[in-house]
């Protein structure tokens, strides 16, 4: 992990945050100070460094700047893939304002990856100074909670069809799905087989629920979202 000296130049990257969530219609010229504050930084990870860890956060709301990220949750020495993160999207919220010392995931470096970090008091500090970012950070939190909430649709159906169903619907990007993760990890993920995986993927395209392109599936019309 090694610091960059971009974290004392904003102008550097205002441009790239103004496309997140917290900073979403506030004009770079008024992005630049608010990044200016005490203690932002912006650190360099390697592929595989860990970022953040169940035992090991500095209370801060990251932004990826460059590169991408795994979220993995491990439980009984299972490790799950929840997401991969890319070029602007957020992290660590899970940790800010609230008194649990345990992160909730595993947060890893995909690829040499560059990540501004924001700590609780200097964010609370840019809220102070630009009410726009206050809500910009609570429409974050519920788009979060709607996610996570249509996330878990995916495991209330009774058939293993609806179940996959679900989750291609709720990853799929202009209707078209293409897994971030082996057929293994996402086949553990959904709690099935492998061969239940492809079963269940065979019986949705006979059905015509969704279509097969290559190693990618692309949902009917009237489907996507």
């Amino acid at each position: 992990m090694i610091e960059t000296s971009r974290s004392t130049n904003p102008a550097a990257y205002a441009a790239l945050v103004s496309q997140t969530f917290l900073f979403h219609g506030i004009p770079e010229t008024d992005i630049v100070p608010l990044l200016g504050g005490d203690g932002l930084r912006v650190l360099h990870y390697e592929k595989d460094q860990i970022i953040f860890d169940r035992d090991r956060n500095d209370r801060t709301l990251a932004i990826i700047l460059f590169g991408s990220c795994v979220v993995t949750k491990e439980t009984g020495g299972t490790k799950m893939p929840m997401s991969v993160l890319k070029q602007c999207d957020l992290f660590g919220a899970a940790a800010l304002f609230y008194h649990e010392e345990r992160y909730v995931a595993r947060v890893t470096a995909a690829e040499s990856t560059w990540i501004l970090l924001v700590p609780e008091a200097a964010l609370r500090t840019m809220m102070q100074k630009d009410f726009r970012v206050a809500e910009n950070y609570l429409s974050y939190l519920t788009a979060r909670i709607r996610f996570l909430s249509e996330r878990l649709d995916g495991f209330l159906p009774q058939s293993v069809e609806e179940r996959v169903l679900n989750h291609i619907k709720t990853h799929a990007k202009n209707g078209l799905y293409r897994s971030e993760w082996s057929v293994s990890a996402l086949a553990e993920a959904l709690c099935i087989s492998r061969t239940t995986l492809y079963r269940a993927m065979d019986k949705l395209v006979s059905d015509g629920k969704i279509e097969r392109h290559g190693r990618a599936f692309r949902l009917p019309e009237g489907d996507k979202e």
